[in-house]
Protein backbone atom coordinates (compact mmCIF):
# COMPACT_ATOMS: atom_id res chain seq x y z
CA UNK A 1 0.00 0.00 0.00
CA UNK A 2 1.38 3.42 -0.94
CA UNK A 3 1.71 6.29 1.49
CA UNK A 4 -0.73 9.20 1.19
CA UNK A 5 0.83 12.58 0.62
CA UNK A 6 0.54 14.84 3.67
CA UNK A 7 -0.36 18.53 3.31
CA UNK A 8 -0.20 21.20 6.02
CA UNK A 9 -2.66 24.07 5.59
CA UNK A 10 -1.82 27.26 7.50
CA UNK A 11 -4.88 29.47 7.04
CA UNK A 12 -6.77 31.62 9.56
CA UNK A 13 -10.04 31.97 7.61
CA UNK A 14 -12.09 28.99 8.81
CA UNK A 15 -14.24 28.76 5.66
CA UNK A 16 -11.21 28.68 3.37
CA UNK A 17 -9.32 26.27 5.62
CA UNK A 18 -12.20 23.82 5.95
CA UNK A 19 -12.88 24.01 2.21
CA UNK A 20 -9.26 23.17 1.41
CA UNK A 21 -9.26 20.30 3.92
CA UNK A 22 -12.50 18.89 2.48
CA UNK A 23 -11.28 19.01 -1.13
CA UNK A 24 -7.86 17.55 -0.34
CA UNK A 25 -9.24 14.73 1.82
CA UNK A 26 -11.79 13.94 -0.88
CA UNK A 27 -8.92 13.55 -3.35
CA UNK A 28 -7.02 11.20 -1.06
CA UNK A 29 -4.54 13.44 0.76
CA UNK A 30 -3.81 13.43 4.47
CA UNK A 31 -4.14 16.93 5.89
CA UNK A 32 -3.17 18.83 8.99
CA UNK A 33 -3.92 22.47 9.66
CA UNK A 34 -3.19 25.49 11.80
CA UNK A 35 -5.14 28.72 12.20
CA UNK A 36 -2.24 31.05 13.06
CA UNK A 37 1.38 31.58 12.13
CA UNK A 38 2.94 30.45 15.40
CA UNK A 39 1.10 27.12 15.49
CA UNK A 40 1.69 26.62 11.78
CA UNK A 41 5.42 27.16 12.17
CA UNK A 42 5.59 24.71 15.06
CA UNK A 43 3.77 22.05 13.02
CA UNK A 44 5.88 22.74 9.92
CA UNK A 45 9.12 22.32 11.85
CA UNK A 46 8.10 19.21 13.80
CA UNK A 47 6.03 17.34 11.20
CA UNK A 48 6.77 15.78 7.83
CA UNK A 49 4.77 17.33 5.01
CA UNK A 50 4.90 16.89 1.25
CA UNK A 51 3.44 20.38 0.79
CA UNK A 52 2.59 23.40 2.92
CA UNK A 53 -0.22 25.72 1.82
CA UNK A 54 0.63 28.97 3.58
CA UNK A 55 -1.56 32.05 3.87
CA UNK A 56 0.31 35.37 3.86
CA UNK A 57 -1.87 37.32 6.29
CA UNK A 58 -2.00 35.35 9.54
CA UNK A 59 -2.44 36.28 13.19
CA UNK A 60 0.60 35.93 15.43
CA UNK A 61 3.19 35.65 12.65
CA UNK A 62 2.68 36.51 8.99
CA UNK A 63 3.23 33.97 6.23
CA UNK A 64 6.44 35.60 5.00
CA UNK A 65 8.03 35.19 8.43
CA UNK A 66 6.76 31.61 8.74
CA UNK A 67 8.24 30.83 5.31
CA UNK A 68 11.57 32.42 6.27
CA UNK A 69 11.83 30.25 9.41
CA UNK A 70 10.92 27.09 7.49
CA UNK A 71 13.53 27.88 4.81
CA UNK A 72 16.24 28.23 7.49
CA UNK A 73 15.53 24.62 8.54
CA UNK A 74 14.60 23.01 5.21
CA UNK A 75 15.38 24.68 1.89
CA UNK A 76 13.64 21.87 -0.03
CA UNK A 77 10.22 22.00 1.67
CA UNK A 78 7.50 22.59 -0.94
CA UNK A 79 5.47 25.70 -0.03
CA UNK A 80 2.65 27.41 -1.90
CA UNK A 81 1.80 30.83 -0.53
CA UNK A 82 -1.82 31.96 -0.79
Amino acid sequence: MSRKENILIIEDEEAIRSGLVDVLVYHGYDTDYAADGNTGLEKALTGIYDLILLDIMLPGMDGYTVCEHIRKEDREQAIIML
